[in-house]
């Protein structure tokens, strides 16, 4: 099978702009690979071969995404008392090619959603906030500290849902920060960090319309996000229900097939059905329904680089300490009970006992 012609296109572009004896001829090399042998369609081959190599220019240039992008301040005070690792950690750096790579320029690039409520989404001024980005950047403080690297840059990368695997192997991306259920297959492909998060996949209809589980769909319209847990889920219950399937490019797309009244329902987890609701113009016209559509609740975490163990325990290390010191408590209080943009709707979403039993386990393993 050829190359797909806009990666032929890129590489060449990507090579004279990348540093050399950098990481790019690595990361192209993995850009073709995967362009190759991804099972998608031509056009989707092309778009992730152009995707990748777009976000690793991002990545390995010499200046951060965001112009005027502040550098980290060194923490000092109760924040540096709160995390682990008081010197350089040279022996961890040799040993994990992420962490090398982030030593080496001084920069960790993360990745981002646009509209993933409460978790990952971007503010007035187009810059990525939420409660997982907020986790990443308590990790970036931890590696400030660990690694010794006070002028530690952040570089944003906005990622879909499913460029989120093939970005973090294609090394375009350290982490990915946005809501990430835990799977078996995608295990396969990159590695997570310990679980910060547990929410069902339920459905958002309108208020009255008599819907309240999936058994009410047949002959109607469900909407679903491409790539998440929720259309395998749905795709499971397809046939024997009789409702037709609408794919979704992202979050926003899914949630304007059910404002227009393409979708009579949209499944998806419940938390961030609660983000979409309060997003809205109206979001008492719209309600969470029905029991979950999976047996167990769904397990968030962040998206790391496979094959790297000694980065992941950085990472799990730093979680785990919030775990233990309240942050993470704090950040439920700020991201989960607050008021959202645009319309400043609020939204409510106390910690189950599922979420409150994943903190104290994450807590007590890295102890």
């Amino acid at each position: 099978m050829s190359l797909p012609p806009c990666l032929l296109f890129l590489s060449p572009c990507l090579s004279r702009f990348l540093p050399p004896g950098s990481a790019s001829s690595s990361v192209l090399r993995r850009v073709a690979r995967i362009a190759r042998v991804s099972r998608f369609g031509l056009a989707r081959r092309r778009l992730l071969a152009a995707g990748l190599a777009m976000a690793t220019l991002v990545a390995h240039a010499g200046e951060p995404t965001l112009p005027g992008m502040p550098r980290l301040p060194r923490p000092t005070g109760e924040m540096a008392a709160r995390w682990p690792g008081e010197t350089s950690m040279p022996d961890a750096v040799a040993d994990s090619p992420t962490l090398s790579r982030i030593a080496q320029r001084e920069r960790i690039v993360l990745g981002y959603r646009q509209a993933a409520v409460p978790f990952s989404y971007v503010d007035a001024q187009d810059a990525p906030t939420g409660l997982a980005w907020a986790l990443c950047a308590r990790i970036v403080v931890a590696l400030q500290r660990s690694m010794n690297l006070p002028a530690l840059r952040i570089t944003p990368v906005r990622v879909i849902e499913q460029m989120r695997a093939p970005m973090v192997k294609g090394e375009a991306i350290d982490i990915d920060c946005a809501p990430s259920t835990v799977t078996a297959e995608r295990s396969r492909q990159v590695a997570f960090s310990l679980p910060y998060y547990a929410t069902d996949v339920r459905l958002l209809v309108r208020r009255g319309s008599g819907i309240d589980g999936i058994a009410q769909l047949r002959g109607l319209r469900l909407a679903v996000v491409q790539g998440t847990t929720a259309e395998r889920l749905v795709r499971a219950r397809h046939a024997r229900s009789g409702f037709q399937l609408l794919m979704a490019r992202d979050y926003d797309d899914a949630f304007r097939m059910l404002d227009a009244h393409r979708a009579q329902a949209l499944a998806l987890d419940e938390v961030l059905l609660e983000g979409l609701r309060a997003t809205s113009k109206t979001p008492d016209a719209f309600e969470v329904v029905g029991p979950p559509l999976a047996d167990r609740p769904e397990r968030y975490a962040l998206v790391l680089p496979n094959d790297d163990p000694v980065f992941k325990a950085q990472v799990d290390a730093a979680l785990a300490q919030m775990f233990r010191n309240g942050d993470m408590a704090r950040l439920q209080t700020t991201w989960l009970q607050t008021r959202v943009p645009p319309h400043g709707h609020e939204i409510h979403v106390d910690p189950s006992e599922d979420v409150l039993a994943l903190w104290q386990e994450g807590g007590d393993r890295a102890e």
